[in-house]
């Protein structure tokens, strides 16, 4: 049982972590390159898509770690305990930040328009880059931790 918990858990987060991982390789880059107008069309197009989909994502992501820590205690499973519990905190720090840093500058953005935004847009995007960073290391530390308990568990 607890071997499934933590595949689900890996397949969950490996979703919600494809995210950060693409923006380091590519997305990230790409971003910083575009123009105002390029940039908010980007991210207005993003974040419509992001509101609907991602709390399913993260819903099941959620419940899917929360199992694997449950099952990990009941059974006394130390390793898995701790992956399992570092993982569930990372996320949470994740949603925290996302909330915090993320979500007010999205709703900023998706007021603009290609032709009517401020002189210094450029200041949200490094403010959204800066909290999307924190939220990188928070995702890629919680998932190494679920993969380090997924193999020795």
């Amino acid at each position: 049982m607890i071997r499934i918990l933590f595949l689900i858990s890996l397949i969950t987060y490996s979703v919600v972590v494809s995210q950060p991982l693409f923006y380091l390789v590519a997305m990230g880059g790409a971003q910083r390159a575009l123009s105002a107008a390029a940039y908010i069309e980007l991210r207005q197009r993003i974040n419509a898509l992001m509101t609907r989909r991602l709390p399913a994502i993260y819903l099941s992501t959620l419940i899917a770690v929360v199992a694997a820590l449950s099952v990990s205690l009941w059974v006394g499973n130390a390793i898995g305990s701790i992956a399992a519990g570092t993982a569930l905190g990372c996320l949470v720090a994740d949603v925290a930040l996302m909330l915090r840093k993320n979500v007010p500058i999205n709703g900023v953005i998706d007021q603009w328009s290609m032709t009517d935004y401020p002189a210094d847009w450029e200041s949200y995007r490094a403010r959204w880059s800066e909290g999307f960073a924190y939220r990188q290391v928070a995702l890629l530390v919680g998932y190494a931790a679920l993969l380090v308990g997924g193999v020795y568990h």
